[in-house]
Protein backbone atom coordinates (compact mmCIF):
# COMPACT_ATOMS: atom_id res chain seq x y z
CA UNK A 1 0.00 0.00 0.00
CA UNK A 2 1.29 3.37 -0.76
CA UNK A 3 0.45 6.12 1.76
CA UNK A 4 2.07 8.64 4.47
CA UNK A 5 4.06 6.45 6.55
CA UNK A 6 2.98 6.07 10.57
CA UNK A 7 5.59 7.44 12.61
CA UNK A 8 6.37 3.81 13.48
CA UNK A 9 6.89 3.12 10.01
CA UNK A 10 9.25 6.38 9.71
CA UNK A 11 11.22 5.36 12.96
CA UNK A 12 11.88 1.83 11.42
CA UNK A 13 12.73 2.82 7.59
CA UNK A 14 15.40 5.49 8.83
CA UNK A 15 13.20 8.58 8.15
CA UNK A 16 13.01 11.57 10.43
CA UNK A 17 9.05 12.12 11.48
CA UNK A 18 8.61 16.11 11.55
CA UNK A 19 7.51 18.10 14.46
CA UNK A 20 4.42 19.95 14.17
CA UNK A 21 6.38 23.41 14.28
CA UNK A 22 8.67 21.94 11.08
CA UNK A 23 5.35 20.63 9.63
CA UNK A 24 3.94 23.62 10.44
CA UNK A 25 6.81 25.92 9.16
CA UNK A 26 7.09 23.97 5.56
CA UNK A 27 3.19 24.06 4.90
CA UNK A 28 3.30 27.86 5.37
CA UNK A 29 6.40 28.33 3.17
CA UNK A 30 4.70 25.84 0.65
CA UNK A 31 1.57 28.11 0.68
CA UNK A 32 3.61 30.82 0.30
CA UNK A 33 5.26 29.82 -2.66
CA UNK A 34 2.50 28.75 -4.49
CA UNK A 35 0.80 31.93 -3.62
CA UNK A 36 3.82 33.80 -5.40
CA UNK A 37 4.35 31.18 -8.17
CA UNK A 38 1.72 32.89 -10.94
CA UNK A 39 3.85 36.12 -9.92
CA UNK A 40 6.90 34.20 -11.25
CA UNK A 41 5.68 32.27 -14.15
CA UNK A 42 6.64 35.11 -16.90
CA UNK A 43 9.82 35.83 -15.16
CA UNK A 44 10.53 32.45 -15.76
CA UNK A 45 8.95 31.97 -19.25
CA UNK A 46 11.30 35.12 -20.30
CA UNK A 47 14.40 33.55 -18.41
CA UNK A 48 13.91 30.55 -20.81
CA UNK A 49 13.42 32.99 -24.03
CA UNK A 50 17.10 34.53 -23.09
CA UNK A 51 14.85 38.08 -22.24
CA UNK A 52 14.92 39.64 -18.83
CA UNK A 53 11.34 40.08 -17.18
CA UNK A 54 12.36 42.62 -13.87
CA UNK A 55 11.19 41.76 -10.82
CA UNK A 56 10.45 44.14 -7.72
CA UNK A 57 10.37 43.19 -3.94
CA UNK A 58 7.42 45.15 -3.07
CA UNK A 59 8.51 44.25 0.84
CA UNK A 60 10.20 41.31 2.77
CA UNK A 61 9.46 40.45 6.69
CA UNK A 62 10.52 38.01 8.81
CA UNK A 63 8.15 35.88 10.17
CA UNK A 64 7.99 34.34 13.75
CA UNK A 65 7.65 30.70 14.47
CA UNK A 66 3.38 30.19 14.56
CA UNK A 67 2.11 26.85 15.91
CA UNK A 68 -0.82 25.35 13.62
CA UNK A 69 -0.45 28.09 11.02
CA UNK A 70 -2.70 29.16 8.38
CA UNK A 71 -2.51 31.61 5.38
CA UNK A 72 -5.84 34.09 4.39
CA UNK A 73 -5.74 36.09 1.28
CA UNK A 74 -8.69 38.61 0.68
CA UNK A 75 -9.78 41.03 -1.36
CA UNK A 76 -11.12 43.87 1.27
CA UNK A 77 -13.28 46.32 -0.60
CA UNK A 78 -14.07 49.94 1.47
CA UNK A 79 -17.41 51.74 0.35
CA UNK A 80 -16.93 55.25 -0.52
CA UNK A 81 -15.74 57.29 2.96
CA UNK A 82 -15.94 53.70 4.74
CA UNK A 83 -13.80 53.88 7.57
CA UNK A 84 -12.87 50.52 10.17
CA UNK A 85 -12.91 50.40 13.31
CA UNK A 86 -9.99 49.83 16.03
CA UNK A 87 -9.19 46.28 15.87
CA UNK A 88 -5.57 43.84 16.35
CA UNK A 89 -4.53 41.35 13.94
CA UNK A 90 -3.35 37.79 15.60
CA UNK A 91 -0.90 37.52 13.00
CA UNK A 92 1.54 39.30 10.12
CA UNK A 93 -0.50 40.98 7.59
CA UNK A 94 0.74 42.28 4.26
CA UNK A 95 -1.54 44.90 2.52
CA UNK A 96 -1.21 46.03 -1.10
CA UNK A 97 -3.52 48.61 -2.70
CA UNK A 98 -5.40 47.14 -5.98
CA UNK A 99 -7.49 50.59 -6.62
CA UNK A 100 -8.52 54.18 -4.25
CA UNK A 101 -6.77 55.87 -1.92
CA UNK A 102 -6.96 54.99 1.90
CA UNK A 103 -6.04 56.13 4.96
CA UNK A 104 -4.38 53.95 7.11
CA UNK A 105 -3.12 53.87 10.90
CA UNK A 106 -1.56 51.12 12.65
CA UNK A 107 0.39 51.97 16.24
CA UNK A 108 2.41 53.17 17.04
CA UNK A 109 2.89 55.00 13.75
CA UNK A 110 0.84 57.90 12.51
CA UNK A 111 -2.20 58.09 9.78
CA UNK A 112 -0.30 57.24 6.51
CA UNK A 113 -1.92 57.52 2.78
CA UNK A 114 -1.66 54.61 0.38
CA UNK A 115 -2.94 54.59 -3.19
CA UNK A 116 -3.02 51.77 -6.32
CA UNK A 117 -0.14 50.59 -6.35
CA UNK A 118 1.18 50.92 -2.53
CA UNK A 119 1.47 48.42 0.07
CA UNK A 120 2.38 48.11 3.94
CA UNK A 121 3.01 45.80 6.77
CA UNK A 122 1.08 45.05 10.31
CA UNK A 123 2.76 43.69 12.62
CA UNK A 124 0.84 41.17 15.23
CA UNK A 125 -0.68 42.44 18.25
CA UNK A 126 -0.59 46.02 17.18
CA UNK A 127 -4.07 48.43 17.27
CA UNK A 128 -4.70 49.18 13.86
CA UNK A 129 -6.69 52.74 14.85
CA UNK A 130 -8.05 53.03 11.52
CA UNK A 131 -8.23 52.50 7.31
CA UNK A 132 -10.66 54.63 5.46
CA UNK A 133 -11.30 54.86 1.82
CA UNK A 134 -10.51 58.39 0.82
CA UNK A 135 -13.03 58.58 -1.42
CA UNK A 136 -16.75 59.99 -1.51
CA UNK A 137 -17.99 58.24 -4.78
CA UNK A 138 -15.63 55.53 -5.59
CA UNK A 139 -14.88 51.87 -3.90
CA UNK A 140 -11.11 51.16 -2.55
CA UNK A 141 -10.08 47.57 -2.96
CA UNK A 142 -6.93 46.17 -1.10
CA UNK A 143 -5.24 42.82 -1.29
CA UNK A 144 -4.38 41.19 1.70
CA UNK A 145 -2.47 38.15 2.89
CA UNK A 146 -2.82 37.18 6.46
CA UNK A 147 -1.32 34.54 8.92
CA UNK A 148 -2.81 33.40 12.06
CA UNK A 149 -3.53 30.16 13.87
CA UNK A 150 -5.76 27.86 11.90
CA UNK A 151 -9.09 27.50 13.92
CA UNK A 152 -9.12 31.15 15.67
CA UNK A 153 -9.79 34.58 14.19
CA UNK A 154 -7.52 36.57 12.33
CA UNK A 155 -8.85 39.82 13.76
CA UNK A 156 -9.71 40.45 17.27
CA UNK A 157 -10.89 43.71 19.21
CA UNK A 158 -8.41 46.58 20.00
CA UNK A 159 -7.12 46.59 23.69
Amino acid sequence: MVGIPSRHQALQGGLTPMTRREANTALLSAAAGLLTLPLALPALAAAQSGKHTPVRTLMREPLAPMPNAEASVIILTLAPGEHGHPHEHTGPVFAYILKGSIENQVDPGQPKTYRAGDYFYEPPMHVHRMMRNLSATEPAEVLVFQVGEKGKPFTIPAK
